[in-house]
């Protein structure tokens, strides 16, 4: 039983039928005592400060609120029983909850972790379920009215908060906790469920920490901190339930789940995705604690690394390289806007590598507005078409007999690229499908004509990527606009159109990269670096990672995420696979991880210690999302096949010595390119390294970059 203190003077010794033992607490909103009933059994009496309220209609307003909480469910809440005034002071009856308070057991035992901690996380998001499902909202989450009885946590206190706000002569800005409360409370706007979804991520923040995630000093600073700033998550390391408290914290209310959406989520329905009878479904089986998985202890994510992890925050470019014995040059390139300062300065151009061992080819004048100088007409190369590919695959040094499975699409043309000496073995069947790829380090941009085997060369764009139903383009414009900002092209695929719609990124310096789609196609994102150096001959360019830009293809603009978080991040940022939150590969001195981030910057989870990337953007990632491949520990020669849920040992180790990865032909096959005599080859293979589909080759290692897109 928590600390009962004896009844001071004044205090009443009944409320209504119920006799008053002692004292359990204190707060802002008034006293909670040990009320015995008529027939002995214990009851927990809230009574309420008589200046609450402002006269007898505000009382019965009061009574009438706080009635509506007896409907809600008894899963993981104290129920209430009953609800009136007492001598001008309101008061409310509630089922007693033998345990002490959350904030009380961390201020004691510390912060809780591991399966604790995911058991905490299940029991009050349940309460919240119920609650919500009575059409109530709490408005007060918080640490103290969470109890932790012998059979699980316990939510108390829900709906009076709500109450008082209709009849208090408190501000709405005092009604709540500060350090739980939410930047629409605090902008005088409604607060609804998500409010209470919000105070519920900072109630796991300090459980996981034992403080707030905003902070207990100073009003004005702990408000300044819920509006503007983002908390630090890293204490809860289950990635899912961080991601999840993360989103619960957006301080958009939209942004935020429901609690039956944080539920399934929390009991293993990866989706999060609810229907109207689903939460009443679990809830009707018994309580939250009595539904969790088996087994569902929580790990820590932090490992050594192992032999083949950079050791010193090598690039992917060198440690790679070190695991192959030798330089490794990658297949992906960034050629630069061209400036339109002056004749003599247009061709100038300095190689650089970014991050991740990108060669960019970079013009200067940055900060300088770039005209539009005349753009040479497309030069149209047909591909040459020579006939079916052999149903035969090779391995390195020479042709076998090894056949294909009926499973995957046989190639059924073949077709020689433009400007080199790589074939393409396709079929229309493909879920991947090359539409695009560039020569001489970037400098020359070969696109796909809509529904054939044509690449044109084009001198408008960088890079060029299709939506999986081939319908339009995201291009990266070579120049800045007239005002100085760089541009995207939304270019229409469809046949017989020559539509283009230009969306402004960002004012120079700052460039986007390697655009890509959104698994829905309804947005775009672009990776941005900010560009320096470069004022002279000599000097040569800088580029700083900056952040990402989100592009709203039918609202025709893009948002631009700063994120200032020094991770030292490598390589572009991708999209997560159910298109809610952003990714990048982070290198640190020990590790290799994705951290992934909402789609406003705020971190959401981490895939930590994870092996070295094959590839440094989101080809690593199955269509699915479910897995992801890299090197595996120690040799150039193996790839790991691994979870992205929160346990990542690797599943599947793969035999394939590739150099430069393709990405997932679908969920049980991945692609890359691996040698073949004196040239290369790249192939479709399975988890038991099998070839099963050649996609091209080519005579020499010719450092194209070839974008691949899933679809049409």
């Amino acid at each position: 039983m928590p600390d009962l203190a004896p009844l001071r003077p004044g205090d009443p010794e009944r409320v209504g039928e119920y006799r008053l033992a002692g004292r359990l607490g204190e707060g802002g909103q008034g006293t909670v005592f040990l009320g015995v009933s008529p027939t002995g059994a214990r009851v927990a009496v809230k009574l309420l400060r008589a200046d609450l309220a402002q006269d007898e209609k505000a009382l019965e307003r009061f009574v009438r609120e706080v009635s509506t909480t007896r409907r809600v469910a008894p899963f993981c809440t104290a129920a209430v029983i009953d609800t009136g005034v007492d001598q001008h002071r309101p008061y409310t009856i509630s089922e007693y909850i033998d345990g002490p308070t959350l904030d009380a057991v961390v201020a004691t035992e510390g912060p809780r972790e591991g399966s604790a901690l995911h058991r905490l996380a299940i029991g009050t998001v349940t309460a919240l379920v119920a609650i919500h499902q009575a059409g109530i909202v709490h408005r007060d989450f918080k640490p103290s009215n969470v109890l932790l009885a012998p059979d699980g946590p316990r939510v108390i206190d829900f709906g009076i908060a709500k109450a008082l706000d209709r009849t208090s002569t408190l501000t709405k800005a005092t009604i709540g906790t500060p350090s739980y409360m939410t930047p629409e409370h605090l902008s005088g706007e409604k607060v609804g469920s998500s409010a209470d979804m919000f105070a519920w991520g900072c109630t796991m923040v300090f459980a996981a920490t034992g403080r707030p995630p905003f902070g207990t000093d100073s009003l004005p600073a702990i408000f300044n901190r819920i509006i503007n700033l983002e908390p630090d998550l890293r204490a809860i390391t289950d990635p899912a339930l961080r991601e999840l408290v993360g989103q619960c914290l957006a301080k958009d209310a939209a942004l935020r789940p429901s609690a039956e959406e944080a539920l399934l989520r929390l009991l293993g329905h990866a989706s999060g995705a609810s229907s109207p009878t689903a939460p009443r479904g679990i809830l009707a089986e018994g309580s939250a604690a009595a539904a969790q998985p088996a087994g569902s202890d929580v790990h820590s994510s932090h490992r050594q690394a192992g032999p083949g992890h950079p050791q010193r925050g090598p690039s992917h470019r060198q440690a790679v390289s070190q695991l192959h014995g030798g330089p490794l040059d990658h297949p992906s390139s960034l050629p630069s806007p061209y400036p339109a300062e002056g004749a003599a300065r247009r061709g100038r151009g300095v190689r650089l590598s970014i991050g991740a061992g990108l060669a960019v080819t970079l013009a200067t004048a940055a900060g300088i507005a770039l005209a539009s100088r005349g753009a040479k007409p497309d030069r149209v190369v047909s591909a040459q078409t020579t006939g079916t590919q052999q149903a035969a695959t090779s391995q390195p040094g020479g042709p076998t007999s090894t056949p294909m499975i009926s499973a995957l699409p046989q190639a059924t043309r073949t077709i020689k690229l433009p400007d080199g000496s790589i074939t393409l073995y396709e079929n229309d069947d493909d879920p991947l499908k090359l539409n695009s790829y560039s020569t001489d380090r970037g400098e020359n941009l070969y696109v796909r004509t809509p529904g054939t085997g044509d690449f044109i060369k084009n001198d408008r764009y960088i890079h060029y990527t299709v939506n999986a139903s081939g319908t339009q383009a995201l291009a990266t414009d070579r120049l800045y606009d007239g005002d100085h900002y760089s541009v995207v092209s939304v270019v229409d695929r469809r046949p017989g159109s020559a539509k283009k719609t230009k969306i402004r990124i960002a004012k120079t310096p700052v460039y986007p990269f390697e655009p890509e789609w959104s698994p829905d196609g309804t947005h775009g994102l672009t990776t941005l670096y900010e560009v320096g150096g470069g004022t002279n001959e000599t000097e040569p360019y800088t580029f700083k990672k900056y952040g990402y830009a989100i592009i709203d293809i039918a609202g025709k603009k893009a948002d631009i995420v700063r994120v200032k978080r020094n991770d030292e991040s490598t390589g572009s940022y991708f999209w997560r696979r159910d298109g809610q939150a952003i990714g990048t590969w982070v290198l640190t001195d020990k590790t290799a991880h994705i951290r992934f981030y909402d789609l406003r910057g705020t971190v959401l989870q981490n895939l930590p210690d994870i092996g070295i990337p094959l590839s440094e953007g989101g080809e690593s990632l199955s269509p699915s999302g479910t897995s992801l491949v890299t090197y595996c520990r120690g040799t150039p020669e193996e790839v790991c096949v691994r979870s992205t849920d929160a346990d990542l040992e690797a599943q599947i180790r793969v035999p394939f010595d590739t150099r430069w990865f393709i990405g997932w032909y679908d969920d049980r096959h991945i692609a890359g390119w691996r040698r073949k005599g004196g040239g290369y080859e790249a192939v479709v293979i399975d988890f038991e390294g099998q070839v099963k589909r050649v996609l091209a080759d080519a005579k020499e290692d010719e450092k194209k970059t070839m974008r691949f897109s899933r679809g049409r």
